[in-house]
């Protein structure tokens, strides 16, 4: 066998070794390794992050909310999280005077909230679903972090997979 086909066999077999232990530690999700952290950016810089841990150490609400979705019937599902303006408050971020609030997945969905419906509404960011942490888009689910505004006409502003909150 050629050295240059040794190399490449060997580069191959390395990756695939790598690859194999991301997904044993991570329980199959290696999306956690990758994503398992919420970026907060203030007008594009970076401010603060959030991961699963800090959010389980904050105040968590468990509510019901009825996933809607194309093609698909209505289902209600029971959802732990946390509200959104608690994690901004609880990082001590100045909304004064800002004028949006923009969520986005990292599937290149944004959810934008005028600072008014911010503050009058219920927006959650959820972690568990059915007392279930939420899958990564990997396993087939909507997490590990999905934004949900309960009452939302047609689910249709609720974010899936959410990797970072932008303030505007």
């Amino acid at each position: 066998m050629k050295k240059s086909t040794k190399i490449v066999t060997f580069s191959i077999f390395v990756l695939l070794i790598v690859t194999a232990c991301l997904w044993v530690i991570n329980d199959g999700s290696i999306h956690r390794v990758v994503g398992g952290v919420i970026v907060i950016s203030e007008d594009g810089e970076m401010i603060s992050e959030v991961d699963l841990e800090y959010l389980k150490g904050l105040e968590s609400e468990t509510f019901k909310a009825v996933i809607r979705s194309s093609g698909n019937k209505p289902v209600e599902v029971e959802y732990t999280g946390v509200f959104l303006k608690t994690i901004l408050e609880d990082k001590k971020i100045k909304l004064d005077d800002k004028t949006r609030i923009i969520v986005k997945g990292v599937d290149g969905y944004m959810a934008s909230l005028s600072m008014e419906e911010f503050e009058r509404k219920e927006i959650y960011l959820a972690y568990a679903m059915d007392g279930k942490p939420i899958k990564s888009r990997e396993q087939g689910g909507y997490g590990p972090f999905q934004l949900v505004i309960p009452g939302d006409a047609f689910s249709q502003r609720w974010c899936k997979y959410v990797c970072e909150v932008e303030i505007k």
